[in-house]
């Protein structure tokens, strides 16, 4: 009974630094894809993304400096961790297992696990934390459409009702909200954000996920309006969103940068409706 229970304990910890790989699987609103209406503007580069651009341009031409043992730090932590536990599971060292040992196995296991995960990073770091999905070569352009990102400005052709701030602003939540009913798949509320041909590719990708609840942790979100043309039909615009996508709190997780289409139809209390995504990078 006590070798089960050591075997049970040892499945336990194993599946628990598992599950951080499975949950970076997780996708965020699309999968992270280009489809749609294609957005009629360019995406503009936000300043705060050219100085990062730049930083990390700076970190691959010098990078830092590692020293000789600490590369060494986390393979021999593994080790040790793993023969501490080998040495418990044959060598009768679970013999009268308490409800502290197993407290005190499983904060062995998270420090483990987050002083592999902060190593990862610092790392990453050093080689020029490719956070960015800028090409290298394409810092020196200032952006990713080539040619200097100061030359781009927001195309406005907006319709006299048309306020730009109060846009911005909507924009930023319902990108918050459609990411909150993609983890849910609640694509009933989503249908109400997007356009018909727009949902059905959506509910593809969703059901590819399956149907279970997923996390996405959204942080540093910027918007901004590339452009607006009001046309004979219907009005168009185009929001950028880049940020960082997260499966957790914990996660380091993946820079972005997408740009909606959203369209208008003429009429009085018409809603705006995302009709194509393009990711920038």
């Amino acid at each position: 009974m006590q070798r089960f229970l050591s075997f049970a304990l040892a499945m336990f910890l194993g599946l628990g630094l598992g599950t951080a790989s499975f949950d970076a699987e997780a996708k965020r609103l699309g999968g992270g894809k280009s489809f749609g209406s294609a957005p009629s503007h360019q995406a503009r580069q936000a300043p705060t993304q050219q100085q990062s651009a730049a930083t990390n341009s700076t970190a691959r031409q010098q990078p830092a400096a590692a020293s000789g043992a600490s590369r060494w730090l986390g393979p021999l932590a593994g080790i040790a961790a793993g023969g501490l536990l080998a040495a418990m599971l044959f060598g009768d060292g679970f013999e009268g297992l308490q409800i502290m040992d197993m407290l005190i196995f499983g904060l062995i296991a998270f420090l483990l696990f987050r002083f592999l995960a902060a190593r990862r990073q610092q790392a990453a770091t050093a080689n020029g934390a490719p956070l960015q999905r800028e090409m290298p070569g394409q810092a020196a352009s200032g952006s990713i459409f080539g040619g200097s990102a100061a030359a781009i400005k927001p195309v406005i052709n907006a319709p006299a009702w048309f306020n730009e701030q109060s846009f911005v602003s909507a924009g930023r939540e319902h990108f918050l909200s459609l990411q909150q009913h993609w983890d849910a798949n609640e694509m009933d509320k989503i249908a109400e954000f997007v356009t018909p041909q727009l949902l059905a590719f959506l509910m593809r990708e969703r059901a590819d996920l399956g149907d279970g609840f997923q996390s996405t942790y959204i942080d540093n979100l910027d918007v901004q309006l590339d452009g607006v043309d009001d046309l004979s039909d219907k009005t168009v615009a185009t929001l950028t969103f880049t940020g960082v996508a997260k499966t957790s709190r914990f996660d380091q997780g993946e820079a972005f940068s997408e740009s909606w289409r959203l369209e208008r139809e003429v009429g009085e209390n018409q809603p705006w409706l995302v009709a194509g995504i393009r990711q920038n990078g």
